[in-house]
């Protein structure tokens, strides 16, 4: 005799749950940690008779763009395929602190009949009035975002005037860094070929072709240099002792490109640890590098006009 399994009705109707985890900045706590709130939901989840245990999705790195989120966009695809019906979130900021991106998410994802549980808000998309509630509070997510940049930003313009900057894990070519300083390592010779090579009259082809050929690198890479790394070696202040800081435009808190039009005070720091390039080299380096732009932007400003010209003279034939 043949047996069929036949599920039972409460086993049917099983809600697929999961959880979309991502740290809020990268400075989370270890108890606000990525690993915790994936350990939270896997067995919060599971401990549910109600629910069927559907997956956690993660991103390891704060980012304000949804396009830059992995685990986000996986979320996404598998809720289209319907393989999705509730998702648990601990707090909107974790889901988008950009509220055109909250709204646009929240709706897609109810289009595809998937419910949106927010812990800390005590918010479900199910719930008519959670949709008002949820839009309120992402404009508040997103005016937190702004203050937090936006206090970054007066942190650091205060530094920078005070002559400080953190130098981080971002090295440079021919230096390392302690104690909070810039200090010159085993690469300093491949800097000083390049300034040497380029006042020879080389070009930046044939200069990462000299410099590959004497076993010179570029920084955490075994690729040989590229004309624009050459460019930037020779552009870089830090190898006459000096230090720009805020050499752009901050970002915006959004759209994390720079505010082209944002006014911002750049701070020259002269002398400000020791020097790789004499500051002689420097100065004649900068001032050929000059040259060759005016150059270019001469050359650019005529073939603009005769451009114009051209037209004008078709036009009237």
């Amino acid at each position: 005799m043949e047996i069929i399994y036949i599920p039972d009705k409460y086993e049917q109707k099983r809600k697929r749950v999961a959880a979309y985890c991502r740290v809020s900045t990268l400075m989370d706590s270890q108890e606000e940690s990525l690993h915790a709130q994936i350990d939270y939901y896997e067995s919060y989840i599971s401990g549910n008779p109600e629910w069927e245990y559907a997956g956690i999705y993660s991103d390891e790195k704060s980012a304000a763009k949804t396009a830059n989120r992995p685990g986000f966009q996986q979320m996404l695809q598998d809720a289209s395929h319907g393989n999705l019906d509730i998702v648990l979130v601990k707090s909107i900021s974790r889901f988008s602190r950009n509220v055109v991106d909250c709204q646009k998410y929240m709706e897609l994802l109810t289009r595809y009949g998937v419910e949106l549980h927010f812990e800390k808000e005590h918010i479900n998309t199910a719930d008519s009035s959670g949709n008002m509630l949820l839009s309120l509070l992402s404009v508040i997510a997103q005016d937190e975002s702004r203050s937090i940049s936006e206090n970054v930003k007066w942190s650091y313009r205060e530094r920078f005037k005070r002559g400080e900057y953190n130098l981080g894990n971002h090295r440079i070519l021919g230096y390392d860094t302690a104690d909070r300083r810039l200090v010159p390592n085993e690469d300093v010779w491949i800097v000083k070929l390049i300034y040497q090579l380029f006042l020879e009259g080389k070009t930046y082809r044939q200069i990462a072709r000299h410099v590959q050929k004497a076993g010179g690198k570029r920084l955490r890479s075994d690729r040989p240099m590229s004309n624009s790394t050459i460019l930037r070696i020779l552009q870089n202040e830090t190898y006459v002792g000096d230090k720009l800081l805020q050499k752009q435009a901050p970002v915006n808190f959004l759209t994390k490109q720079p505010e082209k039009r944002s006014a911002y005070e750049s701070n020259y720091l002269m002398n400000d640890h020791e020097a790789i390039i004499d500051r002689e080299t420097w100065e004649k380096v900068q001032e050929i590098l000059g040259e060759r732009k005016r150059k270019r932007e001469k050359r650019k400003e005529w073939q603009k006009e005769s451009a114009v010209s051209f037209d004008t003279d078709t036009e009237t034939r």
